[in-house]
């Protein structure tokens, strides 16, 4: 079932019309392939074929779109149910992209090697799927820098511990998974569903842990959106974790009015599974609570609605307890029978299989072993038949060569290791001058910005302060002659000055970092700095707030530099500033919507050499991208150390 808080269709319709009057073939293929999935994800089938069938028209001449068109046509055999063809289309997408080396790329051959990975999983090959999306398909997932995706890829693997009852390593995959949503900020149709379903599933699986405080704050974040779509079928899974959370700690009746919700909305919303999850769990407290009639009622709805054989065998048994406990020995009896006859049977036909099987391995391993002693003779044979006098002058001539070849390598061991002696100084002396020339370079340019700063201040003391007190001296001057100047001036113009060398103080170190935290610090700046033409929007993404002082004034100077390059020079009319930490690594995301710049042009500007050298001094990474009239992205990323907090 797709998953969906809102109709995202007039969103996507929107697309389709820039689509349609779109005049390059190229494009006009590139965009209908995307529709193609963005109606397959609404489920609005017609359309979505009606797209597959134009990007798949004008493709033709250009090699990339046909490359990414095998990925989009491949879905093509899922919906004729031909689980080789659409693997086999899978595998040769993935082989035609490994070509290209761009974000969208890699987003494709991550998802190509998720979608493979499953159909593995159905074929019961699940440590297959496992070592897919560990070693392949999350590295290169990591590589387009699509946090949506990276999470989606996390929880899949989440799902498998989940289903193999290893609960405490699921929990640590889901942390990654909600950690990556969390900062996914560009806007998908999916994004906020993928968010909310991440929630559910690592709140589900808290609960199970017993971590029932970390449970409530993770589901408290997923009703803070639900109760906005009250007609979201996310609601069905929502109300199964709520209920599960109230069960767990034996608070029985809101237990059950949280399953009555999610029943009543995963039958409004047809979704079976939901509904038969929730029944079972309702099942189980109504036990707990001995409303027999009741709980029986739901067993007897899961054994007619339940296609799979293992699932009645349960219900099977669990109606035995109901009988049983309500004195009913005859249907007790019955019913456990039902559940042995099955049970029994299942382990037969799976013994049966594994003797197939087994027998079958043995013949094939018995035809081979036959077949190579057959070739064994056979060459031995063969060889009597030679001539034995070969075998002295093979021998001579063997004992020649391997006396010059074990001379000629002891020769070359001798002078590859002189060799390597000597490129290993070599390259400890380059490495002491290069590391000596940037120590040189970032000490240069720091003392260059230094300059720079000191002449920024100096001029906004003479231009500012300096002129507001020149002028009020030369008032007091004229006051005492004339006494024009009113006491309610004087306060105005002192007022004026006190205000201009708090905002010079305020640039040189806000009061608010010193005195608060990074975080009020970084929102003084934003909230500042945004105006009727720009607005700059905030998010702070970090729980723990420990990080050295001199730490903070670092990330601090980096998003003041960043932002006064945006004021200046974008003519953007939205900023966003984002920050967030996962252990020793701080994150820095400023996007904006302005005309953008060539940034192998701009690259070398004092700005962006200063933004540079504070990433280099905590050992991190800056990453620009900018085109033009579509905006600037800089993403950071900075290795910090949290402050050990004291005993005292």
């Amino acid at each position: 079932m797709i998953l969906s808080l809102e109709d995202h269709s007039a969103y996507i319709d929107s697309i389709a019309k820039v689509t349609d009057n779109i005049k390059s073939d190229s494009l006009k293929s590139l965009y209908s392939f995307r529709l193609s999935k963005l109606y397959l994800i609404v489920q609005d089938v017609e359309k979505s074929k009606k797209y597959l069938a134009q990007a798949n028209r004008l493709k033709t001449k250009f090699p990339y779109l046909n490359d990414i068109a095998l990925y989009y046509n491949s879905f093509i055999f899922m919906d004729k149910g031909d689980r080789d063809g659409f693997e086999k289309a899978l595998l040769e997408a993935d082989k035609k992209l490994k070509k290209y080396n761009t974000s969208e790329v890699y987003r494709f051959r991550a998802s190509i090697l998720h979608n493979y990975g499953f159909v593995q999983q159905q074929k019961n090959n699940e440590n297959a799927y496992m070592k897919l999306l560990v070693n392949e398909a999350i590295p290169i997932a990591k590589k387009s820098r699509d946090y949506e995706l990276i999470s989606s890829l996390y929880k899949a693997i989440a799902i498998i511990f989940m289903d193999n009852d290893e609960r405490e390593k699921a929990s640590e995959y889901l942390s990654e998974a909600q950690n990556y949503i969390e900062r996914a900020i560009k806007k998908t149709p999916t994004v906020a569903e993928s968010k909310m379903e991440t929630y559910i599933i690592n709140a589900e699986n808290l609960v199970e842990l017993k971590h029932f405080y970390d449970a409530k704050k993770v589901l408290d974040k997923a009703f803070l959106t639900l109760k906005k779509f009250p007609e979201s079928n996310l609601n069905d899974s929502y109300f199964y974790s709520e209920g599960l959370y109230y069960a767990r700690q034996n608070k029985h009746e809101k237990a059950l009015e949280s399953f009555e919700k999610g029943i009543k909305s995963a039958e409004k919303h047809q979704n079976q599974i939901a509904l038969n999850r929730l029944k079972f769990a309702e099942y189980e407290v109504l036990f707990k609570l001995r409303n027999y009639d009741k709980a029986k009622g739901n067993l007897e709805y899961l054994l007619e609605n339940t296609p799979f054989v293992v699932d009645k065998k349960n219900y099977y048994n669990e109606l035995s307890k109901v009988y049983s406990a309500t004195k009913n020995y005859d249907k007790a009896y019955f019913y456990s029978n039902k559940y042995n006859v099955i049970n029994d049977s299942l382990n037969d036909t799976k013994f049966k299989s594994e003797i197939v099987e087994l027998e079958a391995k043995y013949k094939k391993a018995e035809n081979e072993k036959k077949i190579s002693l057959l070739q064994s003779q056979n060459e031995k044979a063969a060889l009597m038949v030679n001539n034995n006098w070969l075998n002295s002058v093979l021998f001579a001539v063997l004992s020649v060569l391997l006396f010059i070849i074990v001379l000629f390598l002891w020769l070359l061991n001798n002078n590859q290791k002189k060799l390597s002696i000597q490129k290993e100084i070599n390259h400890e002396q380059e490495l002491s001058a290069l590391e000596n020339q940037q120590k040189l370079s970032v000490s240069n340019a720091l003392i260059e910005g230094e300059e720079v700063e000191r002449k920024r201040i100096a001029r906004d003391l003479h231009d500012g302060l300096g002129s507001m007190l020149s002028g009020l001296k030369i008032h007091l001057k004229l006051a005492e002659k004339e006494n024009a100047l009113s006491p309610a001036e004087i306060n105005t113009l002192l007022d004026n000055s006190i205000k201009e060398l708090r905002n010079i103080s305020q640039n040189l170190m806000p009061e608010s970092l010193l005195k608060l935290s990074l975080e009020h610090a970084l929102r003084d700046l934003c909230v500042g700095n945004s105006n009727a033409k720009t607005k700059i929007e905030f998010q702070y993404l970090v729980q723990k707030r420990n990080l050295p002082k001199n730490y903070e004034i670092v990330i601090y100077r980096i998003i003041q530099e960043l932002l006064i390059n945006a004021l200046k020079y974008a003519d953007a009319s939205e900023i966003l500033v984002s920050c967030s930490q996962n252990k020793d690594t701080f994150y820095i995301t400023v996007e904006d919507n302005g005309i953008g710049f060539d940034v192998s042009v701009k690259s070398t500007g004092m700005g962006l050499r200063n933004i540079k050298n504070r990433v280099e001094i905590l050992k991190g990474k800056l990453e620009i991208e900018s085109a033009l009239n579509k905006g600037t992205s800089a993403y950071i990323e900075l290795k910090v150390k949290n402050e050990t907090p004291s005993n005292g």
